[in-house]
Order: C-alpha cells, then sequence, then structure tokens
C-alpha cells in the first residue's frame, strides 16, 4: 500500500487544488457568469456528457486493455501500439457513423435548437476523450497516475476559469468561448503526448500475436460494454432532463450535481493507482495483496466522503444562498445523490476488483442492469418531479449496483470490504450530523458561518477518527505530517 498511500496522497492535492477551482467555477463563477443564459451552460454540460458517453463505446476498450494486459506482455510496444490501433479504429467507425447518420440521429433524438446546431463539436470532444484516456492508461501502467490527474482535474479547470473570466468580461463572444471550451480538451491530449514521448513511455511494434490479440479484444468488448454502460448511466440523467424538460434545467441540475460529487472524488485518486496494482495483484494470484487493497479502500474512501458529505449538507443553506435565486432549486438533489456516493465509497475499489478478476464478463452484466434501471427509474420520475426525480433515479440505481456488486466480490472472490471499524465511522457520522444542527451558531455572514461550522464538523468528526485509530493509513499520514512539520522547525 505503499505506492498506493503516496501517489495517493499526491493525486489528492492535485485532485482538491481541482476541486477548489471547480468549486469557483460551478458556484462562484458559471451561475453568475450565465445567469441571463443559464441554457448556454446547460449546452456545455451536454456536449460534454454526450462526448464522455461516446467515446466510452468507441475506444473499443483500448484504455482498459493496456491497463490489464502491460503487466503481463513483456514487449510493451506491441500492446501500446494495439491499444492505439484499436481505439483509432473504434473513433474512425464512429466518426463514419457520426458523419452519415447525423441528420438523422438529430430528428430521433429531438434535441433543442441550441443543441442541435452545437452538436458537431462532439467529434472533436470523442477524439481527445478517447486519446487521452489511452495516454492516461499507459502513464497509470508506469505507475505515474498523478501526471493525468493533475492535467484533467487541475490544468483543465483552470483553463476554463480563464475563459469565463474573460467572457465575463466580454473579450469575445459565446460562440468563441465555446470553440475554446472545446479546444481544452484537445491541447490537454497534445500534454499529456508530449510528456510520455518525453519519458520514453511510447514504443510501437507491429509484431502482434493472434492469440493475444483474440484475448484483448475478447477482454475489451466486455469493458467496453461495461465501462461504455456505466458512463452513459453517468450522464443519463443529464441527457434524459434535456430530453423531458430544456437545457436551464440541466443547468440547475448540473450545479446540484457538482456540489454533491465533491463527495467521490477520494475515490479517482484512489482508483487511479490501485487499477495497475490490482492487475498485477490478480496476476500473480495475491489474495491477500486484493483483500487489503479492498478493505484498506473501502474505510479511507467512507472517512474522508463522510466528512465531506457532513460539511456539504451541514452548511447546505449557507451554500445556496450565494448562488443567483434560480440556481438554488437543487436542494435535494445534493442530499439524495451525496447519500449515494457514500454508499460508493463505502464499497471500495469492488468495480476494479471485478474488471480485473476472471469474472469480468459478470461487469458487463451489471452495468446493462444499471442502465435499464435508470432509464426506467427516470422515465418514471422525472416528469414527476423534475430534477429531483433525476436525483432519486440516479441515487437509487447506484444503491442497487453497488450492492450486487459488493455481494459478486464476496461469492466469486470471498473478499469483503468492510470491517466493524466501517460501522464506526457510520455510527460517528451519525452523532456529528445530528450533534451540529443543535450547536446555536447565529451569524449574519453566511461565509462565516460556513467557515466556523466546518470547523466544529471536522474537530467532532477527526479528533475519534484518530485516536480510536479507524484507519492505519490516515492515522499513520497525520503522524508522518506532524512529525515532519515539527524537524522543519
Amino acid at each position: 500500500m505503499g505506492i498506493i498511500r503516496t501517489q495517493s496522497i499526491k493525486n489528492s492535492i492535485n485532485l482538491y487544488i481541482g476541486i477548489i477551482i471547480g468549486a469557483i467555477n460551478t458556484i462562484l463563477v458559471f451561475p453568475f457568469v450565465f445567469e441571463a443564459n443559464p441554457e448556454y451552460w446547460g449546452l456545455l454540460q451536454l456536449l460534454v456528457s454526450y462526448s464522455i458517453v461516446i467515446s466510452s463505446f468507441s475506444h473499443l476498450g483500448g484504455p482498459s486493455i493496456l491497463i490489464r494486459y502491460f503487466p503481463k506482455i513483456h514487449d510493451k510496444g506491441k500492446l501500446i501500439s494495439f491499444s492505439l490501433f484499436l481505439s483509432l479504429v473504434g473513433f474512425l467507425l464512429f466518426f463514419f457513423i457520426f458523419s452519415v447518420f447525423k441528420d438523422y440521429l438529430l430528428s430521433e433524438l429531438k434535441l433543442n435548437l441550441l443543441l442541435s446546431d452545437n452538436f458537431h463539436f462532439i467529434a472533436i470532444l470523442v477524439f481527445s476523450i478517447i486519446f487521452f484516456e489511452i495516454f492516461n492508461s499507459l502513464s497509470k501502467s508506469f505507475l505515474d497516475s498523478t501526471t493525468p490527474v493533475f492535467l484533467n482535474e487541475v490544468a483543465l479547470r483552470f483553463y476554463i476559469l480563464v475563459l469565463l473570466v474573460c467572457y465575463h468580461f466580454k473579450l469575445f463572444d459565446f460562440s468563441f468561448m465555446l470553440s475554446a471550451y472545446v479546444a481544452g480538451y484537445f491541447f490537454q491530449l497534445l500534454i499529456i503526448l508530449f510528456l510520455q514521448f518525453k519519458h520514453h513511455r511510447i514504443t510501437f511494434s507491429f509484431k502482434w500475436n493472434i492469440i493475444e490479440i483474440k484475448s484483448q479484444i475478447k477482454y475489451g468488448v466486455y469493458v467496453i460494454s461495461g465501462g461504455g454502460a456505466a458512463a452513459l448511466v453517468a450522464r443519463l440523467d443529464m441527457i434524459m432532463i434535456e430530453y423531458f424538460m430544456d437545457l436551464k434545467q440541466v443547468a440547475y441540475y448540473g450545479l446540484a450535481f457538482f456540489i454533491a460529487s465533491v463527495i467521490k472524488t477520494p475515490s479517482r485518486s484512489i482508483a487511479a493507482i490501485s487499477s495497475p496494482l490490482l492487475a498485477k495483484a490478480f496476476e500473480q494470484n495475491n489474495s491477500t495483496e486484493i483483500k487489503d487493497i479492498y478493505r484498506k479502500s473501502s474505510i479511507n474512501l467512507l472517512i474522508i466522503g463522510a466528512l465531506l458529505f457532513l460539511g456539504i449538507w451541514l452548511n447546505i443553506d449557507e451554500i445556496l444562498s450565494i448562488l443567483p435565486e434560480k440556481f438554488q432549486q437543487g436542494k435535494q438533489v445534493i442530499f439524495y445523490i451525496g447519500l449515494a456516493q457514500i454508499f460508493n465509497l463505502m464499497t471500495g475499489v469492488n468495480g476494479l476488483i471485478i474488471i480485473n478478476s476472471d469474472f469480468y464478463k459478470l461487469d458487463l452484466y451489471l452495468n446493462i442492469l444499471l442502465v435499464v434501471l435508470t432509464i426506467i427509474i427516470n422515465v418514471l420520475l422525472i416528469p414527476v418531479y423534475g430534477i429531483e426525480g433525476a436525483a432519486m433515479a440516479t441515487a437509487t440505481s447506484l444503491f442497487i449496483y453497488n450492492f450486487l456488486k459488493l455481494l459478486v466480490v464476496k461469492v466469486k472472490i470471498n473478499v469483503q470490504p468492510f470491517s466493524f471499524n466501517t460501522y464506526k465511522v457510520i455510527a460517528l457520522a451519525c452523532i456529528v450530523y445530528f450533534l451540529v444542527p443543535v450547536i446555536p451558531l447565529d451569524f449574519s455572514n453566511d461565509f462565516f458561518s460556513i467557515i466556523i461550522r466546518s470547523i466544529i464538523i471536522v474537530l467532532l468528526y477527526s479528533i475519534p477518527i484518530l485516536y480510536f485509530n479507524l484507519s492505519d493509513d490516515i492515522t499513520q499520514f497525520v503522524q508522518n505530517t506532524y512529525a515532519k512539520l515539527r524537524y522543519n522547525k
């Protein structure tokens, strides 16, 4: 767990810097910049949503193949060149379908006119996302997950912040801003490509082994279907809100969803480095290492995720009061999505375990079930409850999905992520949840209220976590940090 701890900490720093920039963008900039035209913000979110869904199918499993087979294949050039070739074929196939059937697809999807007029940007976004993911996987395979995390979470968000500020001061119009926004995804692809060449990680060999290729394609078919289904579910709520409602509601929902999604941020830093290590552990049939990664990921993610949920939800009225009035309608969206994300974190890296095991095919079936559930529940709830219905649909689907993944890992691999400390953390979070609201805090300044209440939450929550040593990793990190601070003095 040393590599996981080190890179998770580095990734977490990048992720939380990204969260700060993302929060500034989403809470303090986007709503005010697009207060008069929230449909513009909805357009940006929908273009990215469609592109992520399409790219998740179009890469044909190339990024996942690269990570899974990297420890197994001695000639890395063969694997890299095949993964790139496979993803290129997938993109060209998508581009052909996109070009030939674009008008038919637009009429069938019944898109908003603003979205239809700018749908062509999706081709550029899909290309950029596909090949960024390929080089992201290559970087991870060399156990460098920090670089892609920095590019995606910090650099891209800062670039968007600069764009928003320039647009706000009317340095250019929305048409230019939209083009520059899409170009940002292409720029980060060029940067990560340059860095892989700089570190001499890219080699090519076209002496492909037919047996190896068949195995990789078979794996890729299942992973692409499962991963594509997961991406579809993650963005399906926004797509269906646009279908049943309009782009403005997408903007309102997207803001609330972002606030709640801050809770799952730690999972990305741990998943980024856990994936190649789990692939290696399965290759070596090291069940002890698999169990260790599973248990530690679960307790660490639960502790951090629960703290973030408490900090957000117990300050939610003050947070929403900062926003323009029309953007204050997503309070229950934050609650439903937040609870679902806590359960998601609690289950640890179960999805990565399934994908890297011999039972990876089950990931496809679970994701298909998730898509069907999400569509059905969204169709039932959005027309009745609006954006809150979309949140309830997504939360319900995620609860069922993660519970089923828990069962699969337990039945097939005979490991589960929970310990007695899991229940202690849940109990502690509940105590803080009910205790903090009864503490009298009556400040006229909302920012001051958020700061003071957040300090109280951190103290009431973190002191018992450290005192009872509910996570070895977190306790050791705090002790090491304290020791370094004392030494530097």
